[in-house]
């Protein structure tokens, strides 16, 4: 039987239960969504696969606690990724480097990373939203989410007491959930 026609939660419910091949599964339909999130937070392509492949093993691992009444599969799988990610920096002790005007663009449109239409979609959704941010909210969820720094970091890199970013990124988050919505 295929696997292909199943959803990506109930893919992970069978991973949940040991399924080896729902695992490939969900890898063929991740692997490049993970690679281009470790690219856009400045991690050079050993790390990247390096973050691809510790984050399938959390997958792995942690199978079972996803709820999909939480998040779905694919907000869980993201966010397993970022956060592999964020921790191989911060064990590299690097800094990801900021994005260039001009490599904006690729880290949206990824050719040969396994996109499918659907992601390819996702991405020009999410940077419409992003654009329809204030410089401001941007800017948050950019040193947080796509640079990978912690809270406590982003508020002194970006020069706010802490509870001021937090209330930012609140907002942004919101702001762009709601415009994500509309689309």
């Amino acid at each position: 039987m295929s696997l292909e026609a199943f959803s990506d939660e109930v893919l992970l419910a069978l991973v949940g239960r040991g399924e080896e091949s729902a695992l490939q599964q969900l890898f063929r339909r991740y692997a490049g969504a993970f690679l281009g999130l470790a690219r856009r937070m400045g991690l050079d392509s050993a790390s990247q696969e390096d973050v691809v492949q510790e984050a399938f093993s959390k997958v792995w691992q942690n199978a079972r606690a996803f709820d999909p009444r939480r998040a779905s599969a694919r907000a869980w799988l993201l966010a397993i990724a970022h956060h592999t990610a964020v921790d191989h920096i911060r064990r590299l002790e690097a800094r990801p480097k900021p994005l260039e005007a001009e490599e904006e663009a690729e880290a949206f449109d990824l050719p040969g990373a396994g996109l499918d239409e659907e992601g390819h979609l996702n991405r020009i959704r999410l940077k419409q939203a992003l654009a329809q941010l204030s410089e401001e909210e941007r800017e948050v969820i950019e040193v947080l989410f796509y640079q990978g720094y912690a809270h406590q970091e982003a508020a002194l890199k970006l020069g706010v007491p802490l509870g001021t970013l937090k209330t930012r990124a609140r907002r942004a988050l919101a702001r762009l959930k709601g415009v994500l919505r509309e689309a």
